[in-house]
């Protein structure tokens, strides 16, 4: 299984001397990648869990590529809706040529209504415009120049996409990992995606996923390369075991947002163990048994988060953390 870590990117983080920090200590401890969030406009509302100042996703990649020799980079995940699928292919086709091929795109529907709005997007064709984006992403990558694109949202004929291939890999691509936790969104990552990263799902529904999307592109006849990745909760690496009974549990971020705006319940509550822990939090030993049954539920790569707005790290805590996987959790298994 190979391990990537969220770079906080918001808030006390979005400070350029706290990200580069964190990237070079994700790179000197030996992590896959180092993945950002995407936002652009924040509504009022989202601020609370989502504090200024925040970096654009597909800027901090670039900016971290450049300043590394290793790492790849990642979008957890970049919202199609937010962007013409012709900017993205462009920009995230030039950062992989420049870069040598390490980038990753992460790619799901969004959820914030106050973020669609301002952008003036229909927060109810968010899943039609995904599948049609990841469309036009593949056309702009795959398909000899010049392209043409027949789609609802985004026809276009006779253009020369910018953002040359890279030598190397399959059809000069920056890999596609579709997001989502649903039936809809395992044959969206089947048919259109060379990856899946859903949010924190329990292992009995990423293996459910899993055997859908192999059985779609087994129905489909494709073959091209897929991952299968799993973006993780909120984490912990401690140094004893906690009592994690109801009592002692912390009450949900995710259920607390919820009832301040309906849509905030797009994130899952974190998985728990049979004994009440949550998944990915607790000591080494516990952790160990958590990647061994993601792996065990088909996961490849696993995208470890350290800090959200609920957590209480600074940059020197969220590095020790990335420490202590590295060294007592990944090193182990």
């Amino acid at each position: 299984m190979q391990f990537s870590v969220v770079v906080p990117s918001y808030g006390a983080f979005g400070d350029p001397d706290a990200v580069r920090t964190l990237i070079a200590a994700a790179e000197a401890l030996g992590y896959d990648g180092a993945w950002f969030a995407d936002h652009v406009a924040l509504p009022d509302y989202a601020t609370p869990f989502l504090p200024p100042p925040m970096l654009e996703p597909l800027a901090a990649c670039g900016w971290g590529l450049g300043a590394t020799a290793r790492l790849r980079f990642g979008v957890d995940v970049l919202v199609a809706p937010y962007r013409h699928p012709l900017v993205v292919a462009a920009h995230a086709a030039s950062l992989a040529r420049l870069s040598g091929g390490r980038l990753v795109l992460g790619v799901g529907v969004g959820y914030l209504e106050g973020e669609f709005a301002a952008l003036g997007v229909d927060p109810a064709d968010r899943g039609a415009h995904t599948d049609e984006a990841l469309a036009v992403l593949r056309a702009a990558w795959e398909t000899p120049a010049p392209v043409a694109h027949g789609g609802e949202r985004f026809p276009f004929s006779g253009v020369h996409p910018v953002g040359p291939p890279v030598e190397g890999l399959p059809a000069g691509t920056v890999p596609l990992w579709v997001g989502g936790n649903i039936d809809v969104a395992f044959r969206r990552a089947a048919r259109l995606g060379d990856g899946w990263h859903p949010l924190f799902p329990t292992t009995d529904v990423y293996a459910r996923g899993r055997a859908t999307i192999e059985a779609v592109r087994r129905y489909g006849g494709i073959t091209r390369p897929f991952t299968y990745s799993y973006s993780g909760p909120l984490g912990r690496v401690l140094d004893r075991p906690r009592d994690w009974s109801a009592a002692h549990r912390a009450a949900s971020p995710t259920a607390a947002a919820a009832r301040m705006r309906p849509e905030l319940s797009y994130s899952p509550a974190p998985p728990l163990t049979p004994e009440g822990r949550p998944m990915l939090t607790g000591t080494p030993e516990e952790l160990q048994r958590d990647v061994r049954e993601l792996a065990a539920a088909g996961v490849q790569h696993l995208l470890l988060r350290f800090w959200t707005t609920a957590s209480d790290l600074d940059v020197d805590g969220v590095i020790r953390q990335f420490e202590l996987f590295a060294a007592q959790v990944a090193g182990a298994v």
